[in-house]
């Protein structure tokens, strides 16, 4: 082979092909963990571009009149939503910012976590990937990965899947609804509650944290995200209708 030529979609699966490896191999190897998250990251940012270049060839690009350098995760989900009218479900956006959040932290400082928590990590992004190679680009990604891989490398994801599920069955005998929940920043998966019994507890991975909830729309944040004011505590949207836009409307008579 004297020239190496990969398609956006191809190198994609590539990236999830060698993820998949690697998580096979990080159950005898734990540092593999992180090449393991890290390549599956990768390929979920690809399969974005992918689907932004089935749009147009130039919507790949952060500045369109200059193509050079190609949008992350943040900017290719914005512009699939403002220009293709993709809009991706708040499951598949909390799935989205864990794998920004977590390939940050691997990049760009120390790693911090249980090996459980990794193994979560890598199940969620999984079973996202794989979901959005289904519904967004005609095909799932298992059926376009070597079948002995996938069928290794499923038993992580089923290993997630099986935890929340339980999860969700203490959830359902402590009457914790879909909106007591926000995703959680350890194991990612969507349930980090914030309401007795389990406050400020992840049901899946255990993880404490500290959440607020705001007192006009009961929106959960995490810890840092709340603004107080008047002695209350609000969202930053909240905030701004009650700082600005309530008493413009009531001198308005509105």
């Amino acid at each position: 082979m004297s020239r190496l030529n990969l398609s956006l979609l191809e190198n994609a699966v590539s990236f999830a092909e060698d993820g998949l490896a690697n998580a096979i191999v990080a159950e005898e190897e734990p540092l593999r963990w992180k090449f393991a998250i890290l390549s599956l990251v990768q390929a979920i940012e690809l399969s974005l571009k992918e689907l932004l270049f089935r749009q147009h060839p130039f919507l790949i690009y952060k500045d369109i009149d200059r193509p050079k350098h190609t949008v992350g995760i943040e900017q290719a989900t914005s512009r699939l939503a403002s220009i293709a009218n993709v809009k991706l479900s708040s499951d598949e956006s909390s799935a989205l910012k864990v794998a920004v959040d977590f390939r940050n932290q691997i990049v760009h400082h120390q790693i911090d976590a249980a090996l459980a928590e990794l193994k979560l990590v890598f199940a969620r992004l999984l079973g996202f990937l794989n979901d959005f190679h289904r519904s967004h680009l005609d095909e799932p990604l298992q059926d376009q990965i070597e079948e002995r891989l996938w069928q290794s490398a499923v038993k992580i994801q089923a290993y997630g899947t099986e935890f929340f599920r339980r999860a969700k069955e203490r959830m359902v005998i402590d009457d914790i609804g879909d909106e007591c929940l926000i995703t959680c920043t350890k194991c990612g998966w969507e349930a980090l509650c914030a309401y007795e019994p389990s406050q400020d507890t992840c049901y899946v991975c255990g993880h404490i944290e500290s959440l607020a909830i705001c007192d006009r729309c009961q929106q959960i944040m995490l810890q840092g995200e709340e603004h107080d004011y008047n002695k209350k505590t609000y969202c930053y949207d909240c905030l701004c209708y009650i700082t600005d836009d309530y008493w413009y409307e009531q001198a308005a008579g509105k």
